[in-house]
């Protein structure tokens, strides 16, 4: 697979754009807030990592504001016209967008509705068609709702349907709101944690959830294309079926999905340069990525450099596919791969450690993983250079 990453763009707590971004990563600066948008019981001065108020316009839908803020972006970074992605696939990934219905719900409740329906909307899939239709996208139009890797998973099918000639160009498009159930739902699985991302750390309990929009703009390498140094060089996906909430524990499917995308990019463990860990805090998951390095890499210090974002804008879920490749991307092109904000002290039990301080990047291949719930793990494969 050798995809051309033509244009990339953002939107999440530290703002609009991959700027602000790279700003708060290279400054190690948190951007969690108090939740506004809805009372949360018992969770007085609970934060997470959310849009900043005011940053779309009075009565604007977040999703759809966010996505043409990172859609614009995209497209300037790519030197494209919007009449250039005409004819492109559109690839959603998501968790859900419940927030639109949470909204109705509250709406009609406080009109005195006497039963208002907890989910007074459409399916997934109504919001790629609306954008979709917004733009005049003639391409296929495609949802993928596979929980954590529901964007990551919408990057490899657009890598392998420009593989296949089924479309020429994709915008790819990770968007995450964050309406009360969901954190009233990870609340209830004693997942979220009140002390914020502390990826791999021994003290970790819990996630830090986030709102973003990433867009990834991938083409083929037959299109005319100002010089662009990054590729989407292989990847990845198995869904493990362990139980309902997680992958095997022992790492060994995690393990599996890593050297597959490894293979398929034609490369060998050695090649690796760094890599973008799931890194969710949660004490299984990090427990089980650490142990799917260690097996794919072999000795503990023979595991590449390894970081993790969430600390920086929280656990995206459908979204962080897309917007955690965005900014790592950014960062390569800044020549950095950040620390892992919230990290400090090495869990025993792990035995490996992220980065504490930031490292210089350089030309080669770096991975990001990315695993959810279900069992869903998904490994991309980039090339800088």
């Amino acid at each position: 697979m050798d995809i051309r990453i033509r244009g990339i763009g953002s939107v999440s707590s530290y703002g609009a754009g991959i700027e602000a971004l790279l700003d708060g990563v290279s400054a190690a600066l948190p951007s969690a807030s108090e939740y506004w948008a809805f009372p949360l019981p018992n969770a007085a001065g609970f934060k997470v990592n959310q849009f900043p108020p005011g940053l779309f316009g009075p009565g604007a839908d977040p999703a759809d504001a966010a996505f043409g803020l990172a859609l614009g972006e995209a497209l300037e970074d790519a030197e494209l016209r919007r009449a250039d992605i005409r004819d492109s696939a559109l690839i959603v990934g998501t968790s859900g967008l419940l927030s639109e219905a949470e909204s109705i719900y509250l709406a009609e409740k406080a009109q005195g509705v006497a039963e208002p329906c907890p989910v007074g909307v459409r399916g997934t899939g109504r919001a790629a068609s609306r954008l979709a239709g917004g733009l005049g996208i003639r391409g296929p139009v495609v949802t993928i709702t596979t929980a954590c890797t529901s964007s990551a998973n919408a990057i490899l099918v657009a890598g392998r349907m420009i593989e296949r000639g089924d479309a020429k160009r994709a915008v790819v498009a990770g968007i995450e709101t964050l309406p009360a159930f969901t954190l009233n739902g990870f609340a209830s699985l004693m997942l979220r944690s009140p002390f914020g991302c502390r990826p791999f750390d021994a003290l970790r309990n819990g996630v830090q959830l986030g709102m973003a929009c990433g867009v990834v703009i991938l083409e083929s390498t037959d299109l005319p294309s100002p010089p662009k140094k990054d590729a989407l060089a292989g990847g990845a996906n198995v869904c493990d079926t362990h139980n309902i909430i997680s992958t095997n524990l022992d790492g060994r499917v995690a393990a599996a999905v890593i050297s597959s995308a490894i293979g398929r990019a034609g490369i060998t463990p050695g090649d690796i340069a760094a890599i973008k860990a799931h890194g969710t805090g949660s004490v299984d998951n990090d427990a089980t990525e650490a142990a799917a390095m260690k097996l794919v890499f072999g000795r503990d210090d023979s595991v590449p450099p390894f970081t993790g974002l969430k600390g920086y804008i929280g656990h995206t879920l459908g979204a962080c596919g897309a917007i955690e490749a965005a900014a790592f991307l950014g960062c390569l092109r800044a020549g950095l791969i950040p620390a892992t904000l919230g990290f400090g002290k090495t869990d025993p039990s792990i035995g490996i450690a992220p980065l504490t301080r930031p490292i210089e990047a350089a030309s080669g291949h770096y991975m990001l993983n990315f695993f959810g719930f279900g069992g869903n793990n998904t490994s991309l494969i980039f090339r800088r250079g």
